[in-house]
């Protein structure tokens, strides 16, 4: 939300405009709706802008009382931006995207990007390709660790096909 902004509580933001990058991005847009309407009674008029740096420009442009983003993305913002914006809630901490393969992709080839993922992480040259797409860090990780989406409700906030 902008720096200067007066709302203290996040249910002064109830009925408020509240931008997001799209419907349906996890970190930014679904997670926050969720959280915002089951655990603080808060509903929000969405505006869907694209981006996450659409999100902040709305955002210091008094577009929006306020914005989800994800905290990399803010930080990934030019400075003159960031001192423009305060974070003023954060939701719970989730797991990041998975890369996952079809299962009738050969197990050897999952297995090997897979592994090359991980290589890649280790390396300097590695993290700076990755962080072109970006992927900060490459971690190995199963169903399990996303298994609390379900808890969560999130599919009453998607906007599918």
């Amino acid at each position: 939300m902008p720096k200067d902004s007066p709302i203290q509580d996040i249910r002064e933001l109830d009925g408020k405009s509240v931008a997001f990058p799209a419907p349906n991005a996890l970190g930014a847009s679904l997670l926050m709706r969720a959280e915002l309407e089951t655990v603080h009674g808060v509903k929000v008029k969405p505006l869907y802008v694209q981006t996450h740096s659409s999100v902040y420009l709305n955002v210091i442009l008094n577009k929006a009382a306020a914005g989800g983003g994800v905290l990399s993305t803010l930080k990934g913002q030019k400075k003159e931006i960031q001192d423009r914006l305060r974070v003023f809630y954060q939701t719970r901490a989730m797991a990041p995207h998975p890369l996952t393969a079809h299962p009738r992709v050969p197990r050897e080839h999952r297995e090997a990007v897979r592994q090359a993922l991980l290589e890649m992480t280790a390396s300097e040259e590695g993290r700076t390709l990755l962080k072109k797409i970006p992927m900060l860090e490459a971690i190995a990780a199963n169903p399990k660790d996303y298994r609390v989406l379900k808890d969560w409700g999130l599919e009453r906030f998607y906007e599918g096909q």
